[in-house]
């Protein structure tokens, strides 16, 4: 048997993690008896495992050390039929193979998760957060636990750069959407009763059911280190409570949400693509060669290109990860829905290469099928029909 702990201390500074906290979080998220437990990382390459015992999600999760800025699991069990995709080891994650959890795979909700963000100019500029703005993340985490539902029972986490809470619930199963609204809903009015409250934090928004947390007990390497501003290992503010909540169970099934009519609240179906294709874009070529280039505007027109196909958003991730100092994996899923559901149309080649889309002295994107492309976007070069100036 391999010995977990002994690995773990032969790991420099650096990369130090701390077994006993990934463990307690593996137990507080409650996956045995309801699924196998997802985990990720977003570079150097995007890979999935999937894991059907502790002790093997530990292995899994030491196997990576050092190798990437950030390892993340899954908050809510995925499915065993997804097991055999990567059992108990480390395989790319791929949109032929379907090996990543969705929205739609879940069958259990196990665990209320808030993501806490701080925000200010230097987090924005890449680096990681100070003590001070810790102090304010903090803040709105205590105050998210004296909710109604999550008092006694939830559990504070520093990410590294902001705050989670965790809050253990009687498994719920996911039979309807209309579930996966009122956990959604849920969320969002606790959210809303602390917002405002401290100033320069921000609680996600995204609540999705197929969403990651960072692994507690990692180190988070993400963002350009200062002295004051240092990169930290994820930890446990307060201590575990592993005990499942009966009344947060309840008041989620009870969550009114508002009618909806159209196709609101129906799922977004992504557009049959054949992705690939993209790769031969000239825009797509720079932006994976030069990520340090892409501006925040150009940026927003990749995501625009591909949030709405299929494979589209995991692409993203694959892609604004080579910025290893800019990616954060929660701002990215944040863009990526309000491109989908405010229905953003793709930006055009045309506007792509326009100077304004560049920082001043810095090389701009410039394409040189301008003019002799059949396609006025990006995106309509992964379409399965013959392109004709979509």
């Amino acid at each position: 048997m391999i010995d977990i702990e002994n690995i773990a201390m032969k790991n420099n500074k650096e990369t130090m993690f701390d077994t006993n906290a990934i463990r307690m979080q593996f137990r507080l998220l409650g996956h045995k008896g309801y699924g196998v437990t997802e985990l990720r990382i977003f570079d150097p390459i995007p890979m999935v495992a999937y894991a059907d015992n502790e002790d093997d999600a530990v292995r899994l999760v030491m196997e990576m050390a050092g190798k990437t800025i950030g390892i993340y699991v899954g908050v809510q069990p995925r499915p065993l039929v997804l097991f055999d995709k990567a059992p108990n080891c480390w395989r790319p994650a791929s949109r032929r193979s379907q090996n990543c959890a969705t929205d739609n795979d879940i069958e259990y909700i196990t665990t209320i998760f808030f993501d806490i963000d701080v925000v200010s100019e230097e987090r924005q500029a890449g680096h990681p957060a100070s003590e001070l703005e810790l102090q304010q993340s903090l803040k709105a985490a205590e105050l998210l636990c004296r909710e109604d539902g999550l008092a006694l029972s939830s559990t504070i986490c520093c990410s590294g750069n902001g705050h989670y809470v965790l809050a253990p619930t009687v498994a719920i199963s996911v039979d309807s959407l209309e579930v996966a609204r009122q956990f959604k809903r849920f969320c969002q009015q606790k959210a809303q009763k602390i917002a405002g409250q401290v100033k320069k934090v921000r609680v996600d928004p995204v609540f999705n059911l197929s969403r990651v947390m960072r692994v507690i007990g990692s180190k988070n390497l993400k963002g350009q280190a200062t002295p004051e501003r240092p990169h930290r290992q994820a930890y446990f503010v307060t201590g575990p409570t592993p005990a499942n909540s009966m009344s947060l169970h309840y008041m989620i099934r009870n969550t009114e949400v508002e009618c909806c009519n159209g196709t609101e609240g129906q799922l977004q179906k992504a557009i049959r693509c054949d992705l690939q294709k993209i790769e031969n874009c000239e825009f797509i070529q720079w932006c994976r060669q030069y990520p340090v280039l892409v501006t925040q505007p150009l940026w927003f027109g990749l995501i625009t290109n591909l949030a709405h196909l299929e494979g589209g958003p995991e692409f993203i991730h694959q892609i604004s990860a080579l910025d290893k100092y800019r990616y954060d994996y929660a701002d990215t899923a944040r863009l990526i829905r309000r491109v989908i559901d405010m229905e953003y149309k793709p930006v055009y080649c045309r506007t792509l290469i326009e100077t304004a889309m560049a920082c001043p002295a810095r090389e701009r994107f410039c394409c040189s099928k301008i003019g002799r492309c059949h396609a006025k976007s990006p995106m309509y070069l992964t379409t399965l029909h013959p392109v004709y100036e979509r």
